[in-house]
C-alpha cells in the first residue's frame, strides 16, 4: 500500500513460476467466525488467499516444457520464516533476487492474504528482548531497491486491521528501539489505524485508542515513546492531529479511562504530561479547548462519558510556576484550614451554547446500576459545580415557588372543574346559555391551556435528551408523569368538546396524576425531598419488577380458576333431600339450580384475584397479607436513611432549570435539570 505521501501510481508485478504459487490453497484453515482474523498466531499459518491480479510471467516460453524451481527463489514462507527467526543471514541473496525478478516487498506475493501483513510487521510482531535483528536489513534492502510505496509505511489493507502500520506494532510491543529505527527511516507518524478493531463499539472486540501512534503510545502509558514521538528531529508528531473522529490524543485519553484508582492515576499523570509538554512546543495553542466532530472538548467528553475521575481533574487541576496558566483552579489565599481558590468556568456554565452543566444535565451517558451509581449525581457536587449550582438555586428559589403556586392554583381549577362537570345527557353547549356555563367553558379552556403547554415543554425536554431517550425513561420520573398527564389531559378536554363518553375517565386519570405530580415540588425543600426520592425508588427500582411478576401469576391463576370452574356447571344429583340447600353465591354466580360458575370470566377472576391480595377479602386472606411490599419499601427506606445527608444536598439541583438551555416549563415547572 502507498504511504499517504506517495501518490498512487500502476505497476504489473512479476511472477517468476513457482510450483507453489496460486496451486495451493489453504483448504483446510478452521474458520474464525465472525471475529477479526488473529494479526499473528502461533497455532495458524498465513493465510495466502488474496485478490486476483494480472502479472507478468517471467518464465515464459514459446517451447512447451517444465520450467526448474529457482533454489535462490524467496517466497513468503521463506521470508517470513527468516524475519520471524530473527536470523539475518537468512536474507542473503534477498537483493539480488529482488533486483533480478523487478519485485518489492510490498508486493502481493510477500502479503498476508487476509489482513495485509508485510514481512517487516512480521519481524515486529516476533521481537526477542524487544528487538528483532531482520529488521534493519529489510528496511535497507527495500529503500536499495527504489521501492515507490516504501515497507515502513505499508499498511494493513482489510477491514479489521486497515491503516495499521508497522510503526504502531513496534509502538503496541513496547519496544522504543524499534520506534526509533522506523521513524529514523521514514515512518508516517500520523498514521490512522481505522479498522473495525479500532473503532468505538458498544459490543465485539475492539480497541480504541485514537487511531494514531501518538495516542497509542499515550493510551499505553509509555512516556518514553510519546517523548520521542513529540521531539524526534525527523517527523515530529502533532498533538493537534485527530483521528476520524475528531478526537485529539487527550480525548482518547479520556475515552479509555475507567474511573478505577490505578487507571485514573496513569491517565492523569500522562494527560497533565501531554499539556504540559503542549505548553512547551507549541505554546499559542490551546490544546483543551479543540473540540471534536461532535463539538465535544476533552472536559466535555468526561462528562458525556461518565468519566467523574479525570473530569474532577481537570475541573481542579492547579498548576504553579510558568505553566500557572493551564490551571482551571486558582488559590487566591489561604489562612489554617481555610482556602480560597477561583475557578475557569469557560465550557462549564449553562450561559455557553452545549455546555458541561448542560451536557449533564441532558446528554451524560452514566451507568445505571445498583453497584454504581450513576456518576453525573457525583459530578454536580464536585467544585466549582456545586456552588455554581447552589448560586443558581438560590437565585431560583422566588421562582421554583411562584411555580408551585401557580400549579396548585391549576390543580384547584381543575379539580372544581371536575366536580362541576354535568353529565353528557344535559346538553354540555345548550343553546341558551346561563349564568354558570360560561365560567365552566372558561375553566375548561384553562385546563387545556394548560395541558397543551405541558405537553409543549415536556416534548421540548425529551427532545434535548434524545440521543438517551431510554435513559430519560429511566430516571426522568416527574418528568414522564407530566408528559402522560399533558396527553390525558388534552385529549380528555377535546373528547368532552365533543360529547363523547369516554373523556370521563381520561379526565379522572389526568386530575389523579396531576395531584401525584405534586409531590415534584418537594423536591425543591431539604425535609421532604428526601421522601419524594424514596418513592421515587420504590417505583422504578422494584415496584415495576414485583408487578410485573405480580401479573403473569395473576393472568395464569385466573384463567386456571375459569377452566376449573366450568365443571360446576353441568348440574349434578342431589346427594339428599335438603340439597337444595346450597351456599350463597359469590361474585358472578346466577344461583340457578344451584350449578352456575363463580367467575363470570377472566376478568372477573383477574378482579377478585386481585382483591384477594390486596385483603379486601378478609375472610379468605390471612392475617400477614398486608405485609406484602414491606420488604421492598423498608429497603428503600434505608437506602435513602444512609445518603440522606447527599440526597438533602442534591434536591435543590434537581428542581433547578439550567439558565439559557432553553425555553422552561414555567407554570408547570417539568423542565427542570434533572441532573443529579
Amino acid at each position: 500500500m502507498a504511504s499517504p505521501s506517495s501518490p498512487l501510481a500502476f505497476r504489473l508485478q512479476t511472477w517468476d513460476g513457482g510450483q507453489e504459487d496460486g496451486g495451493e490453497r489453504d483448504k483446510g484453515k478452521p474458520g474464525l467466525g465472525d471475529g477479526p482474523p488473529p494479526m499473528e498466531s502461533p497455532f495458524q499459518g498465513e493465510d495466502r488467499d488474496s485478490s486476483p491480479q494480472i502479472k507478468v510471467n517471467l518464465n515464459y516460453r514459446k517451447r512447451a516444457g517444465v520450467s526448474q524451481p529457482d533454489p535462490n527463489r524467496f517466497d513468503r514462507d521463506r521470508l517470513f520464516s527468516a524475519v520471524a527467526r530473527g536470523v539475518p543471514e537468512d536474507l542473503a541473496g534477498l537483493p539480488e533476487y529482488l533486483s533480478r525478478t523487478s519485485k518489492y516487498l510490498t508486493d502481493s506475493e510477500y502479503t498476508e492474504g487476509s489482513t495485509g501483513k508485510t514481512c517487516l510487521m512480521k519481524a515486529l510482531l516476533n521481537l526477542q528482548d524487544g528487538a528483532n535483528a531482520c529488521i534493519l536489513p529489510l528496511l535497507q534492502i527495500d529503500r536499495d531497491s527504489g521501492n515507490p510505496q516504501p515497507l515502513v509505511n505499508a499498511q494493513c489493507t482489510d477491514e479489521y486491521y486497515r491503516g495499521h502500520s508497522a510503526l504502531h506494532i513496534a509502538i503496541e510491543k513496547r519496544s522504543l528501539q524499534c520506534v526509533k529505527l522506523l521513524v529514523e527511516n521514514g515512518a508516517n507518524v500520523h498514521a490512522r489505524a481505522c479498522g473495525h478493531f479500532f473503532q468505538k463499539k458498544s459490543q465485539g472486540t475492539c480497541f480504541y485508542f485514537g487511531e494514531l501512534p501518538l495516542s497509542l503510545a499515550a493510551c499505553t502509558k509509555q512516556w518514553d515513546v510519546v517523548t520521542y514521538l513529540l521531539e524526534n528531529p525527523h517527523q515530529p508528531a502533532s498533538l493537534q492531529a485527530a483521528d476520524s473522529l475528531g478526537n485529539t490524543v487527550l480525548h482518547a485519553l479520556v475515552t479509555i479511562a475507567d474511573n478505577s484508582a490505578e487507571n485514573s492515576a496513569l491517565v492523569i499523570r500522562m494527560y497533565d504530561g501531554l499539556l504540559l509538554a503542549g505548553a512547551r512546543l507549541c505554546p499559542t495553542v490551546q490544546l483543551e479547548d479543540i473540540p471534536n466532530l461532535q463539538g465535544l472538548t476533552p472536559l466535555k467528553l468526561a462528562a458525556k462519558e461518565g468519566k467523574i475521575k479525570i473530569f474532577r481533574h481537570i475541573l481542579q487541576r492547579e498548576f504553579a510556576g510558568p505553566c500557572q496558566s493551564l490551571s482551571r483552579k486558582f488559590t487566591e489565599w489561604c489562612y489554617g484550614p481555610v482556602r480560597v481558590s477561583l475557578y475557569d468556568l469557560a465550557s462549564v456554565d449553562s450561559w455557553e451554547e452545549n455546555s458541561v452543566l448542560e451536557i449533564i444535565a441532558f446528554h451524560c451517558r452514566s451507568p445505571l446500576s445498583h453497584s454504581h451509581p450513576q456518576h453525573r449525581h457525583r459530578m454536580v457536587v464536585l467544585e466549582p459545580l456545586n456552588r455554581l449550582l447552589q448560586a443558581k438555586w438560590d437565585l431560583l428559589i422566588p421562582k421554583f415557588f411562584f411555580n408551585f403556586l401557580c400549579y396548585l392554583t391549576y390543580m384547584f381549577i381543575f379539580t372544581a372543574v371536575a366536580y362541576n362537570q354535568p353529565a353528557l345527557e344535559k346538553a354540555f353547549l345548550p343553546p341558551e346559555v346561563t349564568a354558570g356555563d360560561p365560567v365552566l367553558l372558561l375553566g375548561h379552556t384553562l385546563i387545556l391551556l394548560g395541558g397543551v403547554y405541558l405537553l409543549v415543554g415536556q416534548l421540548w425536554y425529551f427532545w434535548r435528551r434524545r440521543l438517551f431517550i431510554w435513559i430519560s425513561f429511566m430516571d426522568s420520573y416527574f418528568e414522564l408523569l407530566f408528559l402522560v398527564q399533558a396527553l390525558l389531559t388534552v385529549l380528555s378536554q377535546v373528547l368532552c368538546f365533543l360529547a363523547v363518553e369516554w373523556y370521563l375517565p381520561l379526565l379522572v386519570s389526568s386530575l389523579v396524576l396531576g395531584w401525584l405530580n405534586l409531590l415534584y415540588y418537594t423536591r425543591g425543600l431539604q425535609h421532604t425531598g428526601i421522601y419524594s426520592v424514596m418513592i421515587q425508588k420504590v417505583i422504578l427500582r422494584d415496584l415495576l419488577r414485583f408487578l410485573l411478576v405480580y401479573l403473569v401469576f395473576l393472568f395464569g391463576f385466573a384463567v386456571a380458576l375459569v377452566s376449573l370452574s366450568r365443571e360446576a356447571r353441568a348440574p349434578r344429583a342431589p346427594r339428599a333431600p335438603n340439597a337444595t340447600e346450597a351456599a350463597q353465591p359469590g361474585a358472578g354466580q346466577t344461583d340457578e339450580e344451584g350449578s352456575s360458575s363463580p367467575y363470570g370470566g377472566i376478568l372477573d377472576a383477574s378482579l377478585e384475584l386481585f382483591k384477594f391480595t390486596i385483603g379486601m377479602e378478609s375472610h379468605l386472606c390471612p392475617g400477614d397479607g398486608e405485609w406484602l411490599l414491606v420488604v421492598q419499601e423498608e429497603e428503600a427506606a434505608g437506602w435513602c436513611e444512609a445518603d440522606r445527608w447527599h440526597q438533602a444536598r442534591r434536591q435543590p439541583r434537581r428542581a433547578l432549570v439550567l439558565q439559557g438551555g432553553g425555553s422552561e416549563l414555567g407554570l408547570m415547572g417539568a423542565d427542570a435539570a434533572d441532573c443529579v
